[in-house]
């Protein structure tokens, strides 16, 4: 059941523990309204999803409110709570042009954004991380390329020529084995899949969400192994700054496992061909004279 409160001015739609808890491992949140026409006075819709981000989140969306609108561009902000704990929604609270979306329990990342995209109204849909390591400005960028090119979406790619990182070796050497790991498995044709900023063309977004199961971090790698199994290409990765967490690292040894474990899951799923489009069946329709004309050639045969 979901139900809209005020905050400070900001709308927020409860999302209840127990009609979270309905939504089954087969499907996660209904994004059917994404096939809808895009509301006129949006171009960009970003979501925004947080799990007890602390200090780190007021900063990232002011920042993010800010870019956008001194560039001009027509915005909604989806901040999409995980089941945060920290009180840390409300130093948001009256900032224009944002809504929150809280879903009480914490399910992961990915589901924070099925959440969230289920929610947008722009043609365009982007999502950034709240933790602070990402320039919300990088949405601005991503989305004049993607916008000016006709991409199906452009996604932040740590390994371009031009990125800056200043994540720590081990996040780096992390980083490295997984894009190994992930190269090696689906053969993509991209360096990274997982850096938290992208923005994905409406209908793009439509089409593969209902094929998507993955709740925490492994959504990124799913969404594009479902795109290559549907044959929608077009994405372009784009160089990204990279700075210290503001909120901490939140790459932990269970984490990495549970996200491994996650990646050969897909893994199963595209070898069985899961993620690629459903065939409509075709129906015959077979006319009584054709059925007399056969008979009677039969007969004669």
């Amino acid at each position: 059941m979901r139900y809209a409160a005020e905050l400070s001015g900001m709308t927020i739609t409860t999302l209840t523990t127990a009609s979270a808890a309905t939504a089954g491992p087969a499907k996660l949140y209904d994004a059917t309204r994404l096939w809808s026409p895009a509301d006129a006075g949006v171009e960009l819709s970003v979501v925004v999803p947080f799990y007890n981000p602390g200090a780190a989140l007021l900063p990232t969306v002011e920042r993010l409110v800010r870019c956008l609108t001194d560039a001009n561009v027509t915005f909604e902000v989806i901040a999409v709570s995980d089941g945060s704990t920290d009180g840390s929604e409300r130093s948001i609270a009256g900032i224009a042009g944002v809504r929150l979306v809280d879903s009480r329990i914490n399910q992961g990342k990915g589901a924070a954004l099925h959440l969230g995209f289920a929610a947008a109204r722009g043609s365009w849909v982007g999502f950034v991380d709240a933790d602070g390591d990402i320039d919300p400005e990088h949405l601005v960028e991503y989305l004049l390329l993607a916008r000016d090119g006709g991409h199906a979406g452009v996604y932040a790619d740590k390994r371009h020529a031009a990125s800056v990182s200043a994540s720590s070796p081990f996040r780096k050497l992390v980083s490295t084995f997984y894009s190994t790991l992930v190269t090696l498995l689906f053969l993509l044709g991209m360096r990274d899949t997982q850096t938290g900023c992208k923005v994905l063309r409406r209908d793009v977004l439509a089409d593969l969400l209902p094929r998507l199961r993955e709740r925490r971090f492994a959504f990124d790698l799913e969404f594009f192994v479902a795109a290559k199994a549907a044959g929608i290409q077009g994405f372009v990765g784009a160089p990204v700054r990279l700075s210290e967490r503001v909120a901490g690292s939140t790459v932990t040894s269970k984490a990495i496992l549970r996200t491994i474990r996650d990646t050969f899951v897909i893994f199963g799923r595209n070898l069985t061909g899961q993620y690629r489009p459903a065939v409509a069946p075709v129906t015959v329709i077979v006319r009584p004279q054709a059925i007399s004309t056969l008979r009677a050639f039969g007969e004669a045969a």
